[in-house]
């Protein structure tokens, strides 16, 4: 909860303290700052933003990717360069969580000369409509684990703590726990000691604001030229088999969505997956994407997210919704994916639109 409340002050001091300790023992104004240097006189680059190794490397491997000589590493990330299709890029692992990919997307933009920035990776699914094995490219996301935690006795006509300060507000809804109860025999009604969970905007400070002056958002749109271009990739072939043996049982698909969501908590809950499908109409739910968005809204930088969906949150499909099945196809068909929208991206059309 804390984390969650506090994030973006976590992201801002976290930066604070690395770039106090670099100073002080001089790595940032020495070789690193001239690799920096080095770098940002060949940009500007599309920053490749990946939550862990394992949907790194299906892109090292990638033929479309030409990696150069140089790597920065820095504040315990490894910034790797290279050109797709001639875009030069910057490839940084995140590691898992909203807080691993907020401090990585705040690293790479503060760092480089990064005109957009490309996320990608593997999710779970809430859209009974899609598949394992689709990949999924939303149009919003949100951050959906910032609560108000309301007290027992309390309902949705009493006034949240702070509310008045607008601090917290009951504009975007909330969760009653109660409902989700079981095993309760002659009984029309019932309550929860737990009671209601208020969902919350997150607190941004946009470089188009004044500092210091909080703005709210909860649905961070992606960029819309990026997303009319994403369009393009809705009838590209991906790969639906793992092996000989071991296949799809729908041919999977690129397909446009209204909303995704993350939150640092990993979603295996069929009822709660339903609810947030149902509340917020949510396709892939995930532990990172948000955070990127967040940051890159606040930096005022163009970003898109792909998602491929490795299993259906929560159980319920015919095929195997071990994540661990199909997790190799899934980040084998986000990094295809990723390829082709950057390739059109590169296209003499688009830069010159």
């Amino acid at each position: 909860m804390a984390i969650s409340k506090h994030f973006l002050s976590l992201v801002l001091a976290f930066m604070v303290l690395i770039i106090t300790l670099e100073e002080a023992n001089g790595a940032i104004s020495g070789k690193t700052r001239k690799l920096i240097d080095m770098a940002n006189k060949k940009g500007p680059y599309l920053g490749l933003v990946i939550p862990n190794l394992f949907e790194m490397n299906p892109l090292l491997q990638h033929p479309s990717y030409k990696p150069s000589d140089l790597t920065i590493d820095y504040a315990g990330r490894r910034f790797r360069f290279g050109h797709i299709d001639n875009q030069p890029v910057v490839l940084v692992m995140t590691g898992l969580a909203m807080l691993n990919s907020g401090i990585t997307t705040q690293l790479l933009l503060a760092l480089f000369d990064v005109k957009g920035v490309v996320h990608y990776g593997i999710a779970g699914n809430a859209n009974p409509s899609l598949n394992i094995g689709d990949v999924a490219i939303p149009q919003y996301w949100a951050h959906t684990a910032l609560w108000n935690w309301q007290r027992y006795g309390d309902g949705p006509e009493n006034e949240l703590p702070l509310e008045v300060n607008g601090d917290y507000t009951r504009d975007i809804g909330y969760l009653k726990i109660a409902q989700y109860t079981v095993n309760v025999t002659n009984c029309n009604s019932h309550n929860n000691l737990l009671n209601n969970v208020w969902y919350q905007p997150e607190e941004v400070f946009p470089v188009f604001g004044t500092p210091e002056d909080r703005q709210h958002i909860f649905w961070v749109p992606v960029d819309p030229r990026y997303y009319a271009i994403a369009k393009k990739l809705e009838g590209l072939k991906l790969e639906g088999c793992l092996n000989a043996t071991t296949c799809l049982s729908h041919p999977p698909k690129v397909t446009r969505v209204h909303r995704g969501t993350s939150a640092s908590i990993y979603l295996d809950n069929a009822a709660y997956r339903s609810f947030i499908y149902n509340k917020f109409d949510v396709s892939p739910v995930e532990m990172e994407s948000a955070a990127v968005a967040l940051i890159c809204y606040q930096q005022k930088v163009p970003y898109i997210v792909i998602r491929a969906l490795s299993d259906m949150a929560g159980g319920g499909t015919s095929e195997s919704n071990e994540a661990s099945t199909f997790i190799t196809l899934a980040a084998t068909n986000s990094v295809e994916v990723t390829v082709q929208f950057i390739k059109q991206l590169s296209s003499k059309k688009y830069q010159d639109a």
